[in-house]
């Protein structure tokens, strides 16, 4: 049915990837290909001509277990197929393996002896891909070991840094501005870390990245203003960037008065329902004398800063869709911050995406039991048992939390949804009731969603007075969500109630989002359901070319077509709706509808 947009309940906002609002709401794809980072290598191996027999067998069966998803085999057997002696494609292939496992130590000893071809020109936008990875690699583990000699060798192998307004060279000039902090000379580090001359993206990047430097100088006013103005900017909804803000102004708070009451502002100022904010408002209010060291969301070492660089290009790497090389920047952080909570959850995510659960079951599993890293880690664990159809395990796995006592709104809703997914509906229900329960007695536009979701339950499991009467409320609460409009609006229609209105509801959402299928289809059908059959297909068939896949947009536009007396177009629709697999309900009206047509078919209900 055209109202069927559901959107999950979902706390796992507060990374770069997650902006929903700002000036970079697209990253520039160009700048990171410049960079040599977008086409991370993964470069076909072979055993060659004269190897051993059972070299090129392990190498097969290295090949056949990356298949399965056996990264311990596949590691083992390339090992076995580098014994007979180095060869750079196949120390490459296995050093793609050590990073998708999470094994840095071997990707890191890899990277160490593999030759470099020829240095990384990031600053003419050339040179190895293969070879920025490995120069990576070995700079994120010397950093590690605090090794800065081969740190500098890496960072060298890498690229030098050109002027901070060519975009291409934000990571190099990272590498080195951090390599002189961490050697003592921050002055100079911020010297170099200019953003001025920089647009877009690099400007965002050296910007953050000259923040992080001033925290590491105690420059408190400086970068309390400098993150000030990019959470105002570009990152109202990064927790990070507004954790990094308040800290720091808590910290040049001890001075001057004015910045702690900046710092609470900030605070209170960021979104409602994100874990990191609400468990620094708790603490805070818990001890109104805590300073930004203490609240944490400061980097406390040259590393940290790296991790975040990386982090930051992980997250801008996954909005490209570039998977690969988003997992090598995440696994990275892991290793220059293998304390930061965030470096693990990244990765996890990175990896989820990648279609990997197991692996970022195990990323998850590094996440320190603390709040409130816990509870968005709980969260992740659930939504990959969820994609698994993992129901039970999921729905055990929430319930615990809102046993416990203190359970709040969140709690509540995760369980709610993971209900829903399972397709308890009446449960879900249940669980809503819970979570609006715990609602302050001013209700906010922000949970509408709330509302919607406890609507949909009760409408799914026919309970439509109380769904149509939360429809009502998310729409009085956020009166421009068209999906909103679109729900009420199809779901009054559908019963052929308040047709009116309905369609005044349908229309609305429509108007805001004119190229919405689904919303396309709800227009289409409510002219069908007035009579205004000529209308109705066309509309039908905008949104049947919007949304092919969609059954129900394609018996809709049969039904229309059979109206309007086009008979043969109207089975070929109905046809074209049943190849699609649609649910048995469905798929037996439509037989009904194909063998005896529309009037036959209705009179049988």
């Amino acid at each position: 049915m055209a109202k069927r947009a559901l959107p999950a309940y979902d706390l796992g906002r507060g990374h770069w990837n997650d902006r929903e609002n700002g000036t970079l709401q697209r990253v520039t794809s160009v700048i990171l290909a410049a960079a040599g980072l977008l086409a991370w290598p993964v470069e076909a191996a072979t055993s060659g001509a004269d190897a051993a027999d059972a070299a090129a067998q392990a190498y097969v069966q290295g090949r056949l277990a990356v298949a399965g998803d056996d990264f311990d085999t596949a590691a083992r057997r390339f090992g076995d197929a580098l014994k007979t002696g180095p060869d750079a494609g196949l120390q490459r292939r296995a050093l793609d393996v050590a990073i998708l496992s999470g094994d840095m130590k071997a990707a890191a000893r890899l990277a160490n002896e593999i030759p470099i071809g020829r240095q990384v020109a990031a600053d003419a936008g050339g040179g190895s891909t293969a070879d920025s990875l490995i120069a990576l690699i070995r700079a994120a583990n010397a950093a590690s070991l605090r090794d800065w000699r081969a740190y500098d060798a890496a960072r060298a192998a890498f690229g030098e840094p050109a002027t901070a307004a060519q975009s291409n060279a934000i990571l190099s000039t990272g590498l080195q501005a951090y390599g002189l902090a961490a050697r003592g000379d921050v002055e100079k580090a911020l010297a170099l870390v200019e953003p001025g001359a920089a647009t877009g993206i690099a400007r965002s990047y050296l910007t953050e990245m000259r923040g992080h430097l001033l925290v590491l100088a105690r420059r408190w006013p400086e970068a309390a203003d400098l993150f000030g103005a990019m959470i105002a900017a570009e990152g109202a909804n990064v927790s990070r960037l507004r954790m990094a803000a308040v800290a720091a102004a808590l910290e040049a708070g001890r001075t001057d008065p004015a910045y702690r009451t900046k710092a609470i502002t900030w605070l209170g100022s960021g979104p409602e329902r994100d874990a990191q904010l609400e468990q620094a408002r708790r603490r805070l209010q818990a001890n109104p004398r805590l300073d930004g060291t203490g609240l944490g969301g400061l980097i406390e070492r040259p590393a940290d800063g790296l991790a975040l660089m990386f982090l930051r290009v992980a997250a801008d790497l996954s909005r490209e869709r570039a998977s690969g090389p988003a997992l090598g920047f995440a696994r990275l952080s892991t290793v220059l911050a293998p304390d930061m909570p965030e470096t693990w959850l990244a990765t996890a995510d990175t990896l989820a995406r990648g279609d990997k659960s197991a692996l970022a079951m195990e990323a998850l599993a590094r996440v320190p039991d603390l709040p409130p890293w816990d509870e968005l880690a709980l969260a992740r664990r659930a939504a990959l048992l969820m994609g698994e159809a993992r129901y039970d395990e999921a729905r055990a796995l929430l319930k615990a939390p809102t046993q416990a006592a203190g359970a709040g709104i969140d709690e509540w809703a995760r369980l709610a949804e993971a209900e829903r997914r399972a397709g308890d509906n009446r449960a879900a229900a249940v669980a809503y009731d819970r979570a609006i329960a715990l609602l302050p007695a001013e209700v906010q536009p922000q949970h509408a969603q709330l509302f919607f979701l406890r609507g949909s339950a009760h409408e799914l499991s026919s309970n439509f007075a109380q769904a149509e009467a939360d429809l009502r409320r998310a729409v009085e609460l956020a009166p421009n969500s068209p999906i909103y409009l679109n729900y009420l609006g199809y779901s009054l229609l559908d019963r052929r109630l308040k047709l009116a209105e309905a369609r005044g509801f349908i229309a609305r959402a429509y108007k805001l989002a004119p190229e919405n299928g689904a919303i396309i289809d709800s227009m289409g059908w409510a002219e069908y359901v007035t009579g205004n059959y000529a209308e109705a297909v066309r509309l039908l068939e905008m949104a049947r070319a919007a949304e092919p896949a969609d059954p129900t947009v394609a018996d809709h536009l049969g039904d229309a077509l059979w109206q309007a007396g086009r008979r043969f177009e109207a089975r070929h629709a109905w046809a074209s709706a049943a190849a699609l697999e649609p649910e048995a309900k469905l798929a037996a009206v439509l037989a009904r509808k194909i063998d005896f047509g529309l009037d036959v078919a209705l009179a049988a209900r």
